[in-house]
């Protein structure tokens, strides 16, 4: 903040450098969740990787499709998570009792999905390859079509599409739920209204060419379009005082009809357009078309991903003046989506191989912001002391804020301190959205009681022995993998994506050696009860192996 009320024109903050990959997959699509502590990845092979963006392992994993996975939404609590696939299906899963909820099957391959933003999600808008969206109802298993109105011509010349299975389209909810942008072939923009699905608006983007993805930033005030025309186009959304009037097809029809169509901006109400044009961005030397685009953090700055086939190039423009401030160039591969953290300056990009490249800044230490009177030195000088540098002169008004500072430490020792109560640490001003209650941030990992001895047929009479009385645990992880482990936890072993990985207990080869551990363990204990009751030095010799065996045959005799 205080960098950037001295130099105005400096980037602060801004991604510069690969900082880490995540590789679990070949990742096709990613979404974060609210706060962005978890990362959902949806994969070529139909599963749904789930990661950690604190410790960068993988949290839970699950297999809900049969093809790949083209889109991953999140609900607005974070407990909910939608997924689209090529299989022609939608998911919805649980992830807090990491279950699927709802599954449902369409009539084309779903390329992105948009859940409706509400803490229990009942509906969701489904975008096709070649097709219209529909509008999917998890209770009745319904998909209502989204209607589509395509102007051929300017003027009185319009009309809408003859065949509304060959209009190719994008939607998605706004940031309440109530209204529906859907982005068309034609270069036009229609607002609907989420309940009748009737239009409320009709809005033609300047050149009149097909939107490929569209994106809200946080705040849910702005929308980012993303064309075909090799240019990304910053709208800004207004919401009249006066409720807008809803026209279904047919009206819409008798309204453009005997009105003047403009060439950009709102075809209805052009002084109360509900999308705004602001501003323009776009390559003019290489003239790429846009892979993905997505808004920053706080909203000043845009970014772009080329659809270049084997480069890694992102572009990063400044949403208030317009200018390029970055140019962030990745390894030899190319891109196929990129997010920006909803808290920090991090970008997160999938590349072609599906591996997920973390960018973050490079942060330089800035000794001048500890102290106002700081200065930085480029070569040595020699420091001259003053007189009274380092005289003991105690100021009166020094004595007293040191006594009010002992009246309040004394003070204090009295008061009683609440280690019960949580308070919610806010992330988001209040202007820009309510913080929801019962949220999952973090995916828990439980510990539950595993099956005794007796009951595992793997486990050997010796061990049965030994094992009398005490419980193995296990721990269920956020996949629901239940991995047993040993009395003294020698059977798991963390992994690198924060995990836990079963050195084999469950086949021959792991029960040997299961055994084989033991036997060592109970060696060490019973050499420690023979030095107790028989007196051995430290230096005198015994053979071990034969005193533990007189043991165990003497218990085996006694039994």
């Amino acid at each position: 903040m205080n960098r950037r009320l001295l130099d105005v024109f400096q980037s602060v903050e801004l991604p510069e450098t690969i900082e880490e990959f995540l590789d679990d997959g070949v990742a096709q699509c990613i979404a974060f969740n609210r706060r962005g502590t978890l990362l959902a990845a949806g994969c070529a092979d139909g599963q749904v990787v789930i990661w950690d963006t604190e410790t960068r392992g993988v949290a839970q994993r699950y297999k809900p499709h049969s093809g790949a996975v083209t889109s991953v939404a999140w609900s607005k609590d974070g407990r909910m998570l939608l997924s689209g696939s090529l299989d022609k299906t939608v998911s919805l899963w649980d992830l807090q009792d990491n279950r699927q909820d709802h599954q449902m099957s369409l009539e084309g391959a779903v390329v992105h999905v948009s859940l409706e933003p509400s803490p229990a999600p009942s509906k969701c808008i489904v975008s096709f390859a070649v097709g219209p969206p529909v509008l999917v109802e998890f209770s009745s298993d319904l998909a209502r079509q989204l209607p589509a109105f395509i102007m051929e011509g300017e003027g009185k010349g319009t009309k809408p599409a003859a065949n509304n299975s060959m209009v190719n389209a994008v939607a998605l909810f706004d940031k309440s739920g109530t209204l529906i942008y859907m982005g068309q072939s034609k270069g036009t923009i229609t607002v609907l209204d989420a309940a009748s699905l009737k239009f409320l608006d009709f809005v033609k983007v300047p050149g009149a060419s097909r939107i490929v993805s569209m994106t809200l930033n946080r705040k849910g005030t702005r929308l980012l379009v993303n064309c075909y025309d090799r240019a990304v186009r910053l709208f800004e959304i207004c919401h009249p005082g006066r409720r807008r009037r809803s026209y279904t097809a047919a009206d819409l029809k008798t309204r453009l009809a005997s009105a003047k169509v403009p060439k950009q901006g709102s075809a209805l109400l052009p002084e109360e357009a509900s999308l705004k044009l602001l501003r323009e961005f776009r390559n003019e030397v290489e003239r790429w078309q846009w892979r993905g685009v997505a808004f920053s953090n706080d909203d000043e700055h845009i970014v772009g991903a080329s659809n270049a086939k084997n480069e890694h190039i992102m572009y990063v423009w400044n949403a208030v003046v317009g200018n390029l401030e970055r140019i962030l160039e990745g390894p030899k591969e190319g891109a196929l989506d990129l997010l920006w953290h909803p808290l920090r300056s991090c970008l997160a990009s999938v590349s072609t191989t599906g591996k997920i490249y973390l960018w973050a800044p490079i942060y330089r230490e800035n000794w001048s912001a500890f102290a106002p009177d700081f200065e930085e030195l480029e070569e040595n000088r020699e420091y001259v002391e003053r007189e009274d540098e380092f005289d003991i002169n105690e100021r009166p008004e020094d004595r007293a804020l040191a006594l009010a500072e002992e009246a309040a430490t004394t003070a204090g020792k009295d008061a009683d301190v609440d280690i019960m109560t949580m308070e919610d640490e806010p992330y988001f001003s209040s202007d820009e959205e309510e913080e929801q209650r019962q949220q999952l941030h973090y995916l828990p990992v439980t510990i539950h009681k595993a099956a005794t001895p007796a009951e595992n047929p793997v486990t050997g009479a010796d061990d049965m022995e030994e094992e009398e009385g005490q419980g193995a645990l296990a721990v269920r992880l956020g996949d629901g993998a239940t991995e047993p482990s040993g009395d003294s936890g020698a059977g798991l072993a963390p992994s690198h994506s924060g995990q836990c990985d079963s050195t084999g207990t469950g086949n021959e080869e792991g029960a040997a050696r299961g055994r084989q551990l033991k036997i060592n363990m109970n060696l060490t204990e019973a050499n420690n009860r023979l030095d107790a009751d028989t007196g051995f030095a430290n230096g005198e010799k015994r053979d071990s192996r034969i005193h533990f065996g007189q043991k165990k045959k003497k218990r085996r005799h006694q039994q």
